[in-house]
């Protein structure tokens, strides 16, 4: 199994449409959590808070966390920037790390709209320094690649 050649020893299974094989996972000792939501639908506040407490758990135990969806773009990039977050990251780095990372990383307005309430939150339950990202300033990051080229 490519995860566990990899070091994965947890991996987040956001789709609805498909889960991983909890057997197979299991077999080779992955812990593992499905939270499926629907393709470029918000992950729930509940499932988020679930998503970063299972990643910051498996971190905590050395274990490496592959978080995933069908197609990396939005579902798992929105759960990947909150587990960034509360491992220290601020917001925009982390964005810059996933889009640097993996191009094609463009949550939705509505996965945005997710990420940005559990950002308040975590903001006011931690006193953390940086700022929530308005809209514009994430979408000139998450939508890069849709730029013209410079000419």
């Amino acid at each position: 199994m490519l995860a566990a050649v990899e070091g994965v020893g947890a991996v987040v299974d956001l789709r609805s449409e498909a889960v991983d094989e909890r057997a197979v996972l299991a077999a080779q000792g992955i812990a593992f959590l499905h939270l499926p939501t629907d393709d470029h639908a918000a992950i729930t506040p509940a499932m988020l808070d679930e998503g970063v407490a299972f990643a910051e758990a498996q971190r905590g135990a050395g274990r490496r966390v592959l978080i995933h969806c069908e197609h990396g773009i939005g579902r798992s990039a929105t759960l990947a920037l909150a587990a960034l977050v509360a491992a220290g990251m601020a917001p925009l780095d982390a964005l810059n790390l996933a889009k640097d990372r993996r191009d094609r990383v463009s949550p939705s307005p509505a996965q945005y709209g997710c990420w940005r309430d559990w950002l308040v939150e975590r903001r006011a339950g931690t006193g953390a320094g940086w700022d929530v990202p308005d809209f514009d300033r994430f979408a000139a990051i998450a939508y890069r690649h849709l730029a013209p080229a410079d000419r």
